[in-house]
């Protein structure tokens, strides 16, 4: 009788040892190209500029990369955000360079103006950093996406 238990404990675990060795060859070859995707199809933020594969992508570059209602609208946002931080910190700019000179010629009004500058300064650095977290958003759902495939 425990020979033929015996038996049966050998041919079950020869049995899931068999299963599971082409379990893991199916698992290895969608983690190659998982792998494969990951490293050639995803996009990663590098301080002004974004690495796909081995392209450099800079920021209106990446406009195209954006299929999905969810990252093109991320990406318009982040857009408009950049947009009016640079406009800002240009008028920032301004400000402070005509309160300097206000300054320079004894003329009133230089405080307000550098003052200004200075709050508009940190409006435009705001409005900037939003931007790249919006970006930074659509870049993980986009990557998201073409990993695991679109979302509804």
């Amino acid at each position: 009788m425990y020979k033929n238990l015996n038996k049966c404990v050998i041919a079950l675990f020869t049995y899931l040892l068999i299963i599971s060795c082409f379990t893991i060859n199916l698992n290895a070859q969608s983690m190659d190209s998982l792998i494969r995707v990951y490293n050639n199809e995803t996009i990663h933020s590098y301080d002004q500029s974004f690495i796909k594969g081995s392209n450099q992508l800079k920021f209106g570059d990446l406009k195209k990369e954006f299929k999905s209602d969810i990252t093109k609208d991320l990406y318009k946002k982040a857009k408009g955000q950049r947009i009016l931080g640079s406009v800002v910190t240009v008028t920032a700019i301004s400000a402070i360079i005509a309160g300097a000179i206000l300054k320079k010629n004894d003329k009133n009004g230089s405080l307000p103006l550098t003052l200004g500058g200075i709050g508009l300064n940190i409006w435009g650095f705001h409005l900037r950093k939003h931007s790249t977290q919006l970006v930074d958003r659509a870049i993980w759902q986009r990557n998201k996406e073409v990993l695991f495939g679109a979302t509804p």
